[in-house]
């Protein structure tokens, strides 16, 4: 797998055949097609391992991801986990973000998302009346979550993943309004 995103980080995904795969893997054709039906069936594969990889994240953290309590000076866990994991496999997600849109990687992330956060509201807070209706909070929060990963990726992780887990944090705790210095008129 990773030496066939290696391939797509040089050519387009278009250009590349099976027996490159294969040299670059230094595996035969018949190992290839014993795991996968062709290049398509491989990059869905990849794509459904690294979404696979996310939700374990999700899983094996999800007590204390659950517990936590919103606050401006340290980083909300699922923010924290989310971005480690970005920047340890920064390679992999940049080619399936940038190189492979046929992979429709950057929406499947988004409903992984959609997907994790549906299952935090669910097992945190169902039993209170949600002052947004939760399609448009799920649907917000999600497309704000991704979109700000997919940036900061595609920018070079500029900030520490860290830094950008506090700084979700701050933003998700404070509002968009008050992180702008937006006073409403009393």
């Amino acid at each position: 797998m990773n030496a066939f995103l290696s391939l797509c980080e040089q050519r387009p995904f278009d250009a590349i055949v099976i027996k490159d795969i294969t040299e670059a893997a230094d595996v035969s054709r018949s190992t290839f097609y014993a795991h996968f039906q062709d290049k398509y069936d491989l990059l869905e594969q990849i794509v459904k391992a690294k979404l696979a990889e996310l939700n374990h994240l999700y899983e094996s953290r999800k007590t204390v991801i659950l517990s936590y309590e919103p606050r401006q000076d340290g980083p909300d866990p699922y923010f924290a986990v989310m971005f480690e994991h970005l920047a340890e496999n920064a390679s992999s997600y940049l080619v399936l973000l940038s190189r492979l849109p046929e992979s429709g990687f950057e929406a499947r992330l988004t409903e992984a998302v959609h997907s994790t956060l549906g299952l935090r509201i669910d097992d945190n807070r169902m039993d209170q009346k949600q002052p947004i209706p939760l399609d448009i909070l799920l649907e917000s929060m999600s497309f704000w979550i991704t979109g700000t990963a997919v940036a900061w990726l595609k920018q070079g992780m500029i900030y520490s993943p860290n830094y950008m887990a506090i700084q979700l944090s701050r933003l998700a705790a404070m509002g968009f309004y008050q992180a702008m210095n937006y006073k409403a008129n009393k």
